[in-house]
């Protein structure tokens, strides 16, 4: 299924990233002729009881508001883009969110300086909290040491890693990254992660199986103890598996997709979010392309999804894409 934004909106803070974010809004925005939005989100004014009868606090938030607007419209005029201006007061990711549902936004774009799960849990990252609110792809771009302070004319796409792990949300994703890379004519990576020497057992229930697969009814490889050594028939299922594998994501890619797109399929082994991100940083990949799915809070907290781990420690920018209802 062919994936065509046609309204992308650019969440601006005005920090160092903020040439970054525009620069690939604007280039998604002319390959797909989506419109563009730029839109930031003053914080809201901590008011003091004490306080609230001497300071003009609705006018000090009217100021705000007014320089915002200047702000961005000096960017879209710096950019030479055509875009609507949209700024609020609150919370950035819940006013992020509200525009997202009112303007029927199809992408989201932001940047984040990532960091280990417990500091942007304690910190309440924006980033963070829209990928797990966000009912549109969010793709998030990581800010540069150094930071970013020219104006960049448009975005390098020449590889796409996307991640594959045969669910209805690694599907979905498959299909945003295939349509990215129809558009910037772009080589197409789908890698699988899998377990070391981990059993693994493909359901006939599973909504993304190829109908009338071969694979259907197969099995993995036997579990063995890790502490165990791996028999000579233990190796030959887990070699069987991984063809089996590289198979099924080849099959992924549709027949009217093949005289323009040769992907690269790879099976990995070992934690998903490190492998991603080593075969990514292996590849040069230009992005990265993964399905979210809903956690609890504890599980966030602990371990965190693969999706928010890449997201956080990647090189390159991630598109997060949530399948919704």
């Amino acid at each position: 299924m062919r994936m065509e934004p046609g309204r992308i909106m650019c969440a601006i803070d005005f920090s160092d990233f903020t040439h970054m974010i525009v620069s690939y809004g604007k280039s998604l925005a002319k390959e797909y002729e989506a419109k563009l939005y730029l839109c930031h989100i003053v914080p809201a004014l901590m008011v003091a009881s004490h306080m609230s009868s001497l300071i003009d606090y609705a006018g000090i938030e009217k100021e705000h508001i007014h320089n915002a607007r200047a702000r961005l419209a000096q960017i879209a005029k710096e950019f030479g883009i055509q875009c609507e201006i949209m700024v609020s007061v609150g919370h950035p990711a819940d006013q992020i969110e509200q525009a997202v549902r009112q303007n029927r936004i199809d992408m989201v774009i932001a940047a984040t300086n990532g960091g280990p799960g417990v500091v942007r849990f304690l910190s309440g990252s924006v980033t963070n909290k829209l990928v797990k609110i966000l009912s549109c792809p969010l793709l998030v771009l990581h800010a540069k040491e150094d930071g970013i302070s020219l104006i960049e004319q448009g975005i390098k796409l020449n590889r796409i890693l996307v991640g594959c792990d045969f669910s209805p949300d690694s599907r979905l994703a498959f299909d945003y990254a295939l349509s990215l890379a129809q558009e910037f004519q772009t080589q197409l990576y789908l890698a699988h992660v899998t377990g070391p020497m981990e059993p693994v057992e493909l359901m006939v229930s599973n909504p993304v199986m190829v109908h009338g697969s071969r694979f259907s009814r197969w099995a993995g490889p036997d579990y063995k103890d890790p502490g165990e050594k791996p028999t000579d028939e233990t190796i030959q299922k887990r070699d069987e598996w991984f063809k089996q594998m590289m198979t099924r994501l080849s099959e992924m890619v549709p027949e009217d997709s093949r005289n323009w797109c040769t992907p690269v399929t790879m099976v990995l082994e070992g934690k998903p979010y490190q492998e991603l991100i080593d075969y990514s940083e292996e590849i040069n990949a230009d992005m990265i392309v993964l399905g979210v799915r809903g956690h609890s809070l504890l599980e966030q907290f602990l371990v965190g999804s693969t999706t928010d781990r890449v997201i956080s420690r990647a090189s390159c920018p991630v598109l997060a894409v949530r399948q919704t209802s």
